[in-house]
């Protein structure tokens, strides 16, 4: 475990680019080198099927580039679709946007079957760069390798509070401890709080619409759940008041695809420096440096799903002096690392080139960036635009983001939203092949109303058919990945107890109360 220790990589300096060149590494340059820097787990069966579920799903997207087509793109024939019964995400139905076998996204909901809550997905292959692989004597080992890994996106629609805006600021000061690997303690603050409604549920899903036009794919479906039951955080809540639930909850989604063709895309490239194991029949990594960037030709996959949030009916406590009500969402990035054959392009590779993953908002103060290391907040953040966005040092991996009004009654009010927590995320499997990244835990704030309206929106983008001038990762990398899900699946993943040796990283914000992450499914299986 010794290669999982926190590196600083050598930086150089981002050179200029034409400005005819699609730079597609322009996303993310102002966090600095770091992530993953304490990865603590513990064994958890319910990790183990969930983790091997979505791996299984993972393996089918995963290909080996291919000359990008100099001719026009037939979107019709590049984009499928799939839909069906799954376990990925705690499980139940699903519906997924696929290009060949590079990308997928797509949206997963409870059923009467399997209850869950509401995730937005991307599931793709993230080209991290060019490297040109050297041993420590400078032999080159070999040229021209896409470097790129296995991510997965998602955002959870977790729950609703009702509390008292006093101070009429519209934001809920409090935390939730994280106990049990999951945000299930009682949200601690200073406001009342009166009775809260959990989304995992069963969701009726309505028929689903079609339509096409030469540039884009758009799918449009509703989702919807009736008759909610309130949980009463608060002794001295009216249990009492109207119908006594949550009458109705409507998701009506609009989903877009489309896929251009690139020529001049810009991609980072990397001199790896790699050396001999101790037996001299294995490389490991060494360290890597910035080289001038790579034009390379591909097509750029872009996928957004809007959607109306339609929450009618609340009944609101009658002591309650100015109603609001708060939606918790909960974001994941995890990145799938394989180990085996290809050991050049490890952990400590992708730290080099800082491309872990991060979160990235807005407050007062400024840009605010969000990670594994960021602990829970013993007060929000508070966010300034209505946007988070997800990516690494050079590349991009979605946005979730909201129109800033929402109506309340037929009126037009303001929406607010707040930061409360980033939690590390990491679980091995026996042979090597790693699943790390990270939670954020945020909401959302509405005027209180019997009626309220809100379109936020959850996008991905992937640089899919990557003309690669060498043999690229290819075959051997499949070989690895195959191999860790079967033994995934054969053997039930194994997360290795207590904190991994190695040096503590330095505290960042409020620790105290992240000292042990969530093991993921867990994390998004309340209750």
């Amino acid at each position: 475990m010794g290669y999982l220790k926190e590196k600083t990589a050598k930086r150089v300096q981002k050179t200029t680019q034409s400005s005819n060149t699609l730079d597609l590494g322009s996303y993310h340059q102002k966090k600095p080198n770091g992530g993953m820097k304490e990865m603590i787990s513990r064994k958890g069966t319910r990790l183990a099927g969930a983790m091997a579920s979505v791996l299984l799903m993972l393996l089918g997207i995963f290909a080996i580039p291919v000359n990008a087509s100099a001719g026009p793109i037939n979107l019709t024939d590049k984009l499928t679709t799939e839909e069906g019964t799954t376990t990925d995400l705690g499980g139940g139905d699903y519906f997924y946007v696929k290009f060949g076998t590079d990308a997928a996204f797509g949206v997963v909901w409870g059923t009467e079957e399997n209850v869950n809550n509401v995730y937005f997905v991307a599931i793709k292959a993230r080209y991290l760069g060019m490297a040109q692989v050297y041993d420590v004597e400078g032999n080159l080992v070999e040229g021209n390798r896409t470097v790129k890994i296995y991510t997965l996106y998602a955002v959870k629609l977790a729950d609703m509070l009702e509390f008292d805006d006093l101070n009429d600021n519209g934001l809920l000061p409090y935390h939730r401890v994280y106990t049990n690997y999951n945000f299930t303690g009682d949200y601690v603050t200073y406001e009342p709080t009166y009775k809260s409604v959990d989304l995992k549920t069963a969701w009726e899903r309505s028929p689903i619409q079609y339509d096409e036009t030469d540039e884009t794919k758009q799918w449009s479906f509703d989702l919807a759940a009736k008759d909610l039951a309130y949980t009463y955080v608060n002794t001295s809540a009216d249990t009492d008041v109207g119908d006594n639930k949550l009458n109705n909850v409507t998701l009506t989604f609009h989903l877009e695809a489309r896929m251009t063709q690139v020529d001049n895309a810009t991609l980072p490239q990397w001199r790896i420096t790699v050396q001999r194991g101790p037996l001299g029949n294995a490389w490991w990594f060494s360290d890597a440096d910035r080289l001038d960037d790579i034009q390379v030709s591909g097509k750029v996959l872009t996928y957004n799903v809007k959607w109306d949030q339609a929450i009618e009916g609340w009944d609101f406590d009658p002591s309650n002096t100015n109603p609001a009500l708060l939606m918790e969402f909960e974001s994941l990035v995890g990145n799938w690392i394989p180990s085996g054959a290809m050991t050049w392009m490890n952990m400590n590779t992708v730290r080099a080139m800082n491309e872990y993953g991060y979160m990235t908002c807005r407050e007062d103060s400024g840009d605010l960036d969000v990670d594994d290391s960021t602990g829970v907040w013993m007060t929000p953040r508070t966010l300034t635009t209505p946007r988070l966005t997800f990516g690494g040092e050079k590349t991009r991996i979605g946005a979730f983001e909201w129109v800033s009004n929402v109506t309340v009654d037929g009126t037009q009010a303001q929406v607010h939203a707040q930061v409360m927590a980033g939690m590390p995320v990491w679980a091995m499997a026996r042979n090597g092949a790693t699943f790390a990244g990270f939670a954020v835990l945020s909401a959302m704030t509405f005027p209180g109303g019997d009626s309220i309206i809100h379109d936020p929106t959850f996008s991905s983008e992937a640089l899919v058919d990557v003309e690669d001038t060498g043999s690229g990762i290819g075959i051997l990398l499949m070989i690895g990945i195959g191999v860790a899900v079967v033994a995934i699946i054969a053997v039930v993943l194994v997360v290795a107890m207590g904190k991994k040796p190695g040096r503590k990283p330095q505290p960042t914000y409020e620790r105290t109360l992240s000292s042990q992450p969530g093991e993921w499914a867990k994390y998004y299986n309340k209750k």
